[in-house]
């Protein structure tokens, strides 16, 4: 098990219900895949480097998980197919 800091951004135009909806279930996938989350630290809407999806800002929201390295792979193709999730990055902390 090693720690990780999984950075999301979320589409900001849909309401807090489906935002929250989107979380519920990647913290679901999460735990079936035996990942704790540590702490989760929502920064809000923020502008973006660039355009994703013709939307100059986006939804942040930071998680400090501990899960097993070789289960990330598997995450990505459920993570792909919410359509509110538009970017993600698994990075490993020290």
């Amino acid at each position: 098990m090693a720690n990780y800091e999984l950075m999301l951004i979320l589409n900001p135009s849909v309401d807090e219900a489906e935002r929250e909806a989107s979380l519920t279930g990647l913290k679901a996938l999460l735990k079936t895949k035996k990942a704790k989350v540590e702490s989760e630290d929502v920064w809000g809407e923020k502008k973006l480097a660039y355009k994703i999806n013709k939307s100059e800002t986006g939804y942040y929201v930071v998680m400090n998980i501990t899960i097993d390295g070789t289960a990330l792979k598997s995450l990505s193709n459920p993570m792909n197919l919410d359509q509110n999730l538009w970017r993600y990055m698994f990075v490993k902390q020290d």
